[in-house]
């Protein structure tokens, strides 16, 4: 190969390289634009007090978010474990949240009593209910037997989001977690 050869050769691989690199930059520029920014959970106010405090297994993480972000909407100051932030020591800040709310709800669906987490907090729960005079509200997902202790409870009935039933539910549901004499 002559000297033209090789410079001919040098200029189209350089010419492949710039295109190739250029095609890479421009499809990271998309997928980065492209990409929707996670949305970012209320933060739990560390030592704060709670209207309620919202016990679900992580099955049901999806349905007690929504329902957190609802009750807020509202106006109630909800606890929920997925909103501790970093640094924070989960099982210290759901204790302190405990003793720090008014009322507590379980989230009940298929999944609920398998997970031993949730027993505990259930157990926390009814206790505060027994000492305290405080609330424990039942709230179904799915269509499940409630256990004998939140059986004799009234449950909220929340398994078909969208519905004028669902919507009665939580309308239940913030009147009986609204602070007294609170008419916001």
């Amino acid at each position: 190969m002559g000297p033209d050869e090789w410079g001919l050769a040098a200029g189209i691989v350089g010419a492949v390289a710039a295109v190739v690199s250029t095609g890479f930059e421009v499809r990271g520029r998309l997928a980065r634009r492209r990409a929707p920014a996670p949305p970012t959970p209320p933060a739990v106010d560390p030592g704060g007090s709670y209207d309620v405090f919202i016990s679900y297994a992580e099955a049901d993480g999806g349905s007690a978010e929504t329902l957190a972000s609802r009750l807020r909407a509202e106006g109630l100051r909800v606890f929920l474990g997925r909103w501790i932030g970093p640094g924070l020591v989960e099982s210290l800040e759901k204790e302190a949240a405990l003793h720090a709310s008014a009322n507590g709800l379980l989230v009940f669906s298929v999944a609920t009593m398998n997970d031993p987490a949730i027993r505990d907090e259930y157990a926390a729960l009814l206790q505060r209910v027994h000492s305290g005079g405080r609330r424990f509200i039942p709230v179904l997902v799915e269509d499940v037997d409630l256990p004998p202790f939140a059986r004799i409870r009234r449950p909220v009935d929340l398994r078909d989001p969208g519905s004028a039933r669902f919507d009665e539910g939580l309308a239940t549901l913030v009147r009986a977690l609204r602070p007294r004499g609170d008419a916001t």
